[in-house]
């Protein structure tokens, strides 16, 4: 089943976050306090998480101003709707 455009812009903005922090996913993980593989579904597309909090963390760490958090905000919103819309 394709994923839907909402999924993929927020795992792509995520992936561009994991590469911009040039840590690993296992480092990342650590830091974030989530496995290296559930990281890792994030930048794949694969799930989306339940609360933005993570991924606020994820943007701090790697260094975005405000304006960028608002913008990842919007788009895990979008996400988060299709994710659930997908679950009914």
């Amino acid at each position: 089943m394709p994923k839907d455009a909402a999924v993929e812009e927020f795992a792509g903005l995520v992936r561009a976050l994991k590469a911009r922090g040039g840590r690993s996913y296992e480092a990342l993980g650590r830091r974030l306090s989530i496995s290296a593989s559930t990281l890792h579904r994030y930048c794949s597309g694969a799930t989306v998480p339940e609360e933005f909090a993570v991924v606020d963390r994820l943007a701090l760490l790697c260094g975005t101003d405000e304006e960028e958090r608002r913008a990842l905000e919007a788009a895990w919103t979008q996400a988060d709707r299709a994710r659930r819309q997908a679950a009914w």
